[in-house]
């Protein structure tokens, strides 16, 4: 799936993905800016995943982990610094929600700093859950 808009390229061909760009990418995020390179790309390929390119250059990336059938968890969104705050943002999650692989799954996603981000593209807060985590 793909999708051109004015100069930037939205897609999900796994091929088009820069290991090193991503790993820069993840640098600039507060949840996996020490992630090994060995670690991105074991998650990349185990992953559906999603990138924005302008100027042949990458400068976004998410994946997704789901079963395909229930729920489908939004992990990673990361855009170049500098292209936040121009809509690019939106535009992804929309573009990630409506893959034909998870649009009908419930998608979930955690977020410390996005959440207005995440609002606008009608993710809602269930305050009834409790989040729970347990690391290696």
């Amino acid at each position: 799936m793909e999708l051109i808009e004015h100069e930037y390229i939205f897609t999900d061909d796994k091929t088009k993905i820069n290991l090193n760009a991503v790993h820069n990418l993840l640098k600039q995020s507060h949840w996996a800016q020490n992630r090994p390179l060995e670690i991105i790309a074991k998650s990349i390929e185990n992953s559906l995943c999603f990138s924005i390119h302008h100027d042949n250059v990458q400068i976004g990336f998410a994946r997704v982990v789901s079963d395909c059938a229930v729920y489908s968890l939004i992990s990673d969104v990361i855009i170049d610094e500098k292209y936040r705050g121009t809509g690019l943002g939106k535009k992804f999650i929309n573009f990630i929600s409506n893959h034909p692989t998870i649009k009908d799954t419930s998608r979930v996603l955690w977020t410390r700093y996005a959440e207005n981000l995440y609002l606008q593209c009608d993710f809602k807060e269930e305050n009834h859950y409790k989040f729970l985590f347990k690391r290696p």
